[in-house]
């Protein structure tokens, strides 16, 4: 959270710790930058018309680390110019000083419920990305190779076993968190037994069974893990 208005600042931020948020104060928008360095944040709260931020220049410098950082302005001189920069910037809200406490809760749970989904996606694809560069690696490593043998056929499949359980944990996960209601709980797919989820379910009971039945030949205990893991979340949607 970042103010120049020391009591507003101290005020606010206790009570949002009070909801159990972690809260790092800044009072200025080199502060910020400082901070957004050496630190992954879920949310920013920032005042605009604070040293260190002339123009909005410090919200359009948030470093690499927290890129798509959800932001929440907060302002007690409000313009049109500034509400229509803040278009251009990942805003998710404009609100105008004092704003109500609630108001700005809602607004911050909002916000860390978009990062969350913001990570697992980005996880995904990164976990996708490593799936596509160890397939180039194996086939370079068969094109060396004068005869494919068995034991690179079970080496490619147990690849793809491995990599097909963790894709559609992440799928589940992303379901979950884009569904979620933001309270405690299980998210909402499962309650509505959505048939999206229960298409992913399908496939990841089709997993487990193929990790079972070929288990004595790769003799994994990777593989083995990931079938367990499978097994247990499945079980938790039953």
């Amino acid at each position: 959270m970042a103010d120049d208005e020391e009591i507003y600042l101290l005020a606010t931020a206790d009570l949002l710790r009070a909801e159990g948020f972690q809260v790092d104060c800044a009072r200025d928008g080199d502060e910020v930058l400082r901070q957004m360095e050496a630190q992954d944040y879920d949310v920013l709260v920032s005042d605009i018309l604070m040293p260190g931020n002339p123009d909005m220049e410090m919200l359009k410098r948030i470093p690499p680390r927290n890129a798509g950082l959800p932001i929440i302005l907060a302002t007690g001189y409000p313009s049109a110019q500034t509400a229509i920069q803040a278009i251009d910037l990942n805003v998710l809200a404009y609100l105008v000083k004092p704003a109500a406490f609630p108001d700005l809760l809602a607004r911050v749970r909002e916000g860390v419920a978009q990062r969350r989904v913001q990570r697992a996606v980005q996880a995904s694809s990164r976990r996708v990305q490593d799936w596509a560069r160890e397939w180039e690696d194996l086939a370079t490593s068969l094109g060396r190779s004068s005869r494919a043998g068995v034991s690179s056929v079970q080496q490619m499949l147990g690849m793809a076993l491995g990599r097909m359980g963790e894709t559609l944990l992440d799928l589940k996960n992303l379901v979950d968190l884009s569904l979620a209601d933001g309270e405690s709980g299980p998210g909402a797919c499962p309650v509505l037994r959505c048939p999206r989820l229960e298409m992913y379910e399908a496939l990841i009971r089709e997993g487990i069974e193929t990790l079972e039945r070929t288990k004595s030949a790769f003799k994994s205990r990777e593989l083995g893990d990931l079938r367990q893991r499978l097994e247990r979340m499945v079980q938790a949607q039953d």
